[in-house]
């Protein structure tokens, strides 16, 4: 429960931060906003484990260590990986859209949810799945911000099981199984969005 709440969440806020920063960098235009994007590229370079101590500090001061917040507010703040690829992708859309748009009176807003999110269905499903495979199968964050078993999320209870039932490794391939069940279900579902998004940003990106 604790899994499937912080990746759904988590993949929520992600898609919807980074959409919006996405269509900022790429419809946008102002002449200091290439270097932001370069910035925003520059925190990929970043490791997790520089950050980890001043954001730990901090989590532990708003009382949120412990709990499943780390694991899900911070995924609300675009990241750089999902921002690129939504922005290359976005970027192969025709300007003369949002022009049309304009001239039939739509805002900034409406043009991003009527004109740019639909054509970037491929795209959205291929950076909600990536970020679905990566929130889990996450094991270091949790080890870090959850203490108690009550809020383990399975990456964690997986090694935990790991760990005490080595010898038993039928009941491990059990879990196991039903660890890897849901991304491979997901990704049979959003099989043809996924690759479709894929061939695109490859050929168009």
């Amino acid at each position: 429960t604790n899994t499937l709440l912080v990746t759904f969440l988590g993949m929520a806020g992600m898609l919807f931060s980074c959409t919006l920063v996405a269509y900022g960098f790429s419809r946008f235009r102002a002449r200091w906003i290439n270097a932001l994007f370069l910035l925003l590229l520059s925190t990929i370079m970043l490791p997790s484990q520089v950050r980890l101590i001043p954001i730990y500090i901090l989590f532990q001061q708003l009382g949120w260590v412990n709990t499943l917040l780390p694991l899900i507010v911070p995924q609300f703040f675009a990241n750089a990986y999902d921002v690129f690829l939504l922005r290359q992708f976005i970027m192969t859309m025709p300007l003369e859209l949002d022009d049309a748009a304009r001239i039939d009176g739509a805002n900034p807003l409406e043009i991003l949810l009527y004109i740019i999110l639909p054509q970037a269905r491929p795209a959205l499903v291929s950076v909600a799945i990536f970020h679905f495979l990566y929130a889990w199968n996450d094991f270091y964050e949790p080890l870090i911000f959850l203490h108690t078993k009550e809020h383990w999320t399975l990456a964690v209870g997986l090694q935990t099981f790991d760990s005490l039932y080595t010898i038993n490794t039928h009941l491990i391939m059990a879990v196991s199984v039903l660890m890897i069940v849901p991304p491979i279900v997901l990704f049979f579902l959003a099989q043809r969005i996924f690759t479709q998004g894929v061939v695109f940003s490859g050929v168009k990106g």
